[in-house]
């Protein structure tokens, strides 16, 4: 396994290390880390490691145990329905006053991400049609204008997309299931394009309740994953 470059953030390379790998299913969820045993495969101390983890912990990712370690989180349909609880009341109120600045070069990027969207999902590229989506929602929090927001969202950015990931890796692994999640992210696609018609009009109350809705079908479509 190659080492982290040695620097003064060296436990910030080794979190985008396990981080990546959580990503992409080399480390599962419930799966137990040991700073010792990741300090002797990555070549380091075990100083950094157990900083990274520990900021994973602080990030939602990790949990303690009690006879040392962590675990990684396991998905679970509570912990999603009460993380998209709180993505839906900062979301709607990011549409609401976006909605006071949306002019047409905004408009412009917003069309250019649902189009990028809809071209991943042409390729069948389920992987990176995440990502922009990531990036839609995210910017979306930022053209409100409001900094509590963002930071609110910032904190549970990283435990959305680790659930997310999850999910579309199981999904990933079946072709019933592949199929059925790039639908489910179409229909998705479809009511961002509705969402940036109303904020396009200005109407930021329309917007914030298309986006309740949209938020509301993509907890249950990914509490089906769950339950699969």
């Amino acid at each position: 396994m190659d080492a982290p470059a040695r620097s003064s953030h060296l436990f910030e390379q080794i979190h985008e290390i396990l981080w990546g790998k959580i990503l992409q299913g080399e480390i599962e969820p419930t799966q137990r880390l040991k700073d010792v045993e990741w300090a002797a495969k990555l070549g380091v101390s075990r100083t950094p490691v157990r900083e990274a983890m520990r900021k994973m912990q602080q990030e939602g990712i990790l949990i303690p145990l009690n006879q040392g370690g962590y675990e990684v989180r396991s998905v679970t349909m509570t912990d999603l329905q009460d993380l998209y609880r709180c993505r839906s009341a900062l979301e709607v109120q990011a549409a609401r006053e976006a909605a006071e600045h949306f002019g047409p070069k905004v408009a412009k990027h917003f069309t250019g991400l649902i189009r990028m969207i809809d071209r991943a999902l042409e390729r069948k590229d389920l992987d990176l049609a995440l990502a922009l989506n990531g990036d839609f929602h995210r910017d979306l929090i930022k053209q409100s204008g409001n900094v509590h927001l963002l930071g609110l969202y910032e904190t549970i950015r990283k435990l959305t997309l680790f659930y997310r990931t999850t999910l579309l890796n199981r999904a990933k692994a079946d072709t019933d299931r592949k199929k059925t999640y790039a639908r489910r992210f179409m229909a998705g696609n479809k009511e961002h394009r509705a969402i940036i018609k109303a904020l396009t009009e200005q109407d930021g109350e329309k917007a914030a309740s298309l986006m309740q809705s949209h938020m509301l079908r993509a907890t249950e479509h990914l509490n089906q994953e769950i339950s699969k």
